[in-house]
């Protein structure tokens, strides 16, 4: 009896750590990345959904939008980005591409919770333009996070609203082209990613491969991350050190930096705060 009951744990512990471990031979793995830490700004303000392009770390704090650049090893004092982002509602959710030049987020509307928008960089005033809500992507229900690709080609949402005559109760992944008169209509992913559970964030890797948050079979808490080979792939628990015994949400890397977020994880300040690591050369 006692036999089978150590097979039996060391049967779970192949399921929860090793076999995850090894499908992220498909994305991340954690011998690319440095030690993941707090980030050296981290507050007790809520702090979410990171975006990281070059040197520069986008977030939403307090439900408006921050940045700080890493310059000569250490991260700058976090400012609110210049231009008219931020405003008396909810900013969240930055997406930059473009060279940097163009800002995609979510903001709330009492008429239409989030939806989302498209900012340019001025360069003569410095800042970003007046953002302009992008109509194609967003629905009557709650949109959240956004993904699009450098050369705005793709877009994938989650959102709590329907694109056809579906009704749903969770937050689904969809998925956006841009064609020549603007963003297409986007069209469901599907299962295996949609599977009745809230999709909240997604973050499409450098191989295509699609990092989700959920509560999911073999989740080890309750928000935990995920990685699927493609939209097609039925996504799997990411190994340690990416998801712990907290509750990981958001994910976000290049080649320089990686960014999670994380509920009351170890090492943190407590709530919802950023943790990051430096991608080993």
């Amino acid at each position: 009896m006692l036999v089978k009951k150590r097979n039996a744990l060391w049967l779970m512990l192949l399921f929860v750590f090793v076999l995850p471990a090894l499908v992220n031979a498909n994305g991340i793995t954690s011998d690319m990345w440095g030690e993941i830490k707090a980030w050296d700004h981290s507050t007790q303000a809520v702090e979410r959904m990171p975006w990281v392009y070059g040197n520069t770390l986008y977030y939403a704090k307090d439900y408006d939008i921050y940045s700080s650049t890493f310059e000569n090893g250490v991260w700058s004092e976090p400012q609110p980005v210049p231009g008219p982002i931020n405003t008396g509602a909810n900013e969240i959710n930055p997406c930059v591409v473009g060279g940097g030049k163009v800002l995609y987020f979510a903001r709330h509307d009492p008429f239409s919770d989030y939806d989302f928008y498209r900012s340019e960089w001025d360069e003569e005033t410095h800042q970003w333009g007046e953002p302009e809500v992008i109509d194609a992507l967003s629905t009557d229900g709650q949109e959240w996070k956004i993904w699009v690709d450098e050369n705005e080609t793709v877009a994938y949402i989650t959102t709590k609203g329907t694109f056809d005559d579906s009704t749903t109760e969770v937050r689904n992944v969809w998925k956006s082209t841009m064609e020549a008169d603007g963003w297409s209509t986007p069209i469901s992913i599907g299962e295996p990613i949609n599977s009745g559970v809230n999709v909240w964030s997604i973050f499409v890797g450098p191989e295509g491969e699609i990092y989700v948050d959920g509560m999911r079979e073999l989740a080890l808490t309750h928000y935990e991350l995920y990685v699927a080979t493609d939209e097609n792939s039925e996504p799997v628990l990411l190994g340690a050190p990416f998801n712990t015994k907290a509750n990981e949400r958001e994910m976000a890397f290049n080649g320089n930096f990686l960014f999670i977020c994380a509920q009351n994880r170890e090492g943190g300040v407590g709530g919802y705060c950023l943790f990051y690591a430096e991608r080993i050369k």
